[in-house]
């Protein structure tokens, strides 16, 4: 209610209103008993006014002696609570001198001391769970706080992990907060408090069944480095802090970061240290072992060091018949046999999965991920990573870590792991391991082959180093050849020579010759239009015949499938025609390091091409010697006028391929 601020005016708004209040109650009763009696009474509404104005003035009065007795009250007892001289007042207005009491009696308040004495155990603290300790016991003299646990960041791996804990606190260092993901970490990138129940925390709380708390989290921020969060747990369910509250805290929390930060900093580069002097034993000590497997061993160990994991192991594998060889691991205990953890872990497991796709990878819940096979005998892991072994295209093995907590391994621990892998593989050549160093011979084997053939043949080659040097000198075969050539090319006039290879030769090739690799044949590109497939080189198959045929059928739905592409595209209609037959094929190697290639030439050549030119838009020409060798039920041919495929010999019969009767 609001009061005037003079005595005057509060007796006009307090008197005057009672008095006529009260003398309209006296008039109106005297009325009633003048009529009764039936007499009359002059002046009698006066005489009520007056009586009403003199009550009114009494109750002023009783209400102006009330104050001042209120006020001296105050003030003695003010006094006395706080042991301190108040200040005289400065106005005898009972209602003012009431208000500058009390203000005076606010200010005479003595401040506490809390963030002294916080600075001074800091100062004195000797590690982070006593600094934590702390900070909640300076909290706990102002707030009902049952626990704190300090939440520090990664920022390798961008989570939040518990550091330490004081009273009901738990500190499980398994339990992760992702900066991204979880609503603490999204508060902490944004420099926010935030507040959550129990039952949200309680990975956080000691007791299942704890009482009802209020977990507050306030963030941690070193300049413009988040260092991570001080969860305090305070007793009541959803406790809002006041602003004098949350300012206590903000300033606690700033002088812990002050003292946090210098532990935080020296983390960080120990931990940058130690990598260091891992990686130069890698470069003394385990280049200058004499025994491959424990260079191994050593290099191992070093990787579960850099990455902070618990468990290591590193699988040899046999490149031709990709089964384990060897295992070397660091974890104790029984784990299961070799020879049962074997195919399942190359099939389902995570090392084969590495091993296929030729990159490391990086689990980071192992409940979530079906690529990691559990080991009996090994403890329960969370998270795991693996790299794999190569040497040039040749598999040698994988480097998988693993750790209980998840969350453990970041794009800095692959990277870390891939440079060890790395030197694994170095060790491996330097010890002549299994002679993964390939002869000269073989290399360059592998080399020239590969232009023509899929990367399966030549690893069957190049497993018999005989068959391998066969299959590059020069010699005569018998094969079958698919001669094709794409037509209508030479009507799209605005392309240049770049482009054409780009958006015509370049599909049309990557097409057909996955087509070629899957039949097993050899993928000779002539030109930016034409090119021959070779059926039974390097070794000749009883069904080489069929498979070029096959392999006919699919190229005509391919170039079907890119037509409609290059309708769109350049508005013209480009067809394919081909040729196959069956004949002698000379084949060798020809020209000088690194210019090294193979030439191809014969009649069946000089014959599949001819074939190639006789044949129509969407045709595919076969020769007698095709017609004759395929059964009559595999496929449906078409014959054709008999027409010279060579100068001055006799019309041969010819056949157009019209279908297959069996599944391609």
């Amino acid at each position: 209610m609001y009061l005037p601020r003079s005595n005057f005016h509060r007796i006009l708004a307090l008197a005057l209103p009672g008095g006529i209040s009260l003398g309209i109650l006296c008039y109106a009763l005297m009325s009633i008993v003048i009529q009764r009696e039936g007499a009359s009474l002059p002046g009698a509404f006066a005489i009520a006014l007056l009586l009403g104005g003199v009550i009114g003035l009494a109750l002023s009065l009783t209400a102006w002696i009330a104050l001042r007795y209120a006020l001296s009250e105050a003030r003695r007892h003010a006094t006395l609570v706080l042991q301190a001289d108040m200040p005289p007042l400065t106005d005898r207005d009972p209602l003012v001198a009431l208000r500058q009491t009390v203000a005076d009696a606010i200010a005479a308040v003595p401040q506490p001391s809390t963030l002294t004495v916080l600075a001074q155990r800091l100062n004195a603290a000797s590690d982070r769970e006593a600094m934590v300790a702390a900070v909640a016991e300076c909290l706990a003299d102002h707030l009902a706080v049952r626990g704190a646990v300090l939440l520090l960041h990664d920022p390798e791996r961008g989570i939040l992990i518990p550091s330490v804990g004081w009273g009901l606190a738990s500190v499980n260092r398994t339990v992760t907060f992702d900066m991204d993901g979880s609503a603490i970490g999204r508060a902490v990138r944004e420099r926010r408090p935030v507040s959550f129940s129990s039952v949200q925390m309680r990975s956080l709380l000691a007791a299942t069944s704890s009482p009802a708390l209020t977990v507050t989290s306030w963030p941690l921020w070193a300049q413009h480095t988040p260092l991570g969060a001080l969860c305090l747990m305070i007793a009541g369910a959803d406790v809002r802090l006041n602003e004098a509250q949350q300012q206590l805290v903000a300033q606690a929390a700033a002088l812990f970061t002050v003292h946090l930060q210098t532990s935080v900093y020296r983390q960080w580069f120990e931990r940058e240290q130690r990598r260091l002097a891992a990686f130069e034993q890698v470069m003394t000590n385990v280049t200058e072992q004499p025994d491959l497997e424990r260079a191994l061993v050593q290099l191992l160990r070093i990787a579960t060091e850099v990455t902070d994991s618990n468990h290591g192991t590193l699988l040899l594998i046999d490149a031709e018949s990709f089964t384990i060889r060897t295992r070397i691991t660091l974890s104790g205990g029984d784990v299961l046999p070799l020879n049962l953890a074997a195919a399942p872990i190359l099939k389902h497991g995570l090392a084969g999965w590495v091993l296929r796709a030729r990159r490391g990878a990086i689990i980071d819940d192992i409940e979530r991920d079906t690529r990691w096979i559990p080991t009996p005998g090994l403890e329960l892991m969370r998270s795991a990573l693996a790299m794999p072994l190569f040497h040039g295209d040749r598999p040698l093995g994988v480097l998988t870590l693993a750790d209980p907590a998840p969350y453990r391994y970041s794009q800095r621990s692959l990277a870390l792991v891939a440079a060890l892998a790395s030197h694994a593989v170095a060790l491996m050549v330097r010890h002549h391991y299994d002679g993964i160093v390939e002869p000269a011979n073989l290399a360059q084997a592998r080399q020239v082959l590969s232009m023509y053939l899929p990367s399966e043949t030549i690893q069957e080659l190049v497993a018999n180093q005989a068959k391998a040097m066969q299959a590059l000198q020069p010699q005569m075969i018998t094969a079958t050849l698919l001669y094709a050539s794409l037509r209508g090319v030479d009507s799209i006039t605005d392309l240049t020579v770049h482009q054409l290879i780009e958006r015509i030769a370049n599909p049309l090739h990557t097409e057909c010759r996955a087509i070629v690799y899957q039949q097993r044949g050899a993928y000779i590109a002539i030109d930016e239009r034409s090119f021959c497939a070779v059926f039974g080189f390097p070794q000749p198959r009883f069904d080489d015949t069929a498979r070029a045929l096959q392999a006919a059928q699919q190229i005509q739905g391919a170039v079907a499938r890119l037509r409609g592409q290059w309708r769109q595209q350049f508005g013209a209609d480009l067809m394919i025609a081909g040729g196959i037959t069956t004949g002698q094929l000379a084949v060798g190697m020809i020209g000088s390091e690194p210019a090294m290639t193979m030439a191809w030439a014969g009649v069946a050549m000089r014959e599949a091409r001819r074939l190639c030119q006789l044949a129509r838009n969407d045709e595919v020409v076969v020769a007698a010697s095709v017609f004759r060798m395929i059964q009559s039920n595999q496929f449906t041919f078409d014959p054709l006028m008999p027409v010279s495929l060579h100068n001055g010999d006799e019309p041969m019969t010819i056949y157009r391929l019209a279908g297959s009767s069996q599944p391609l």
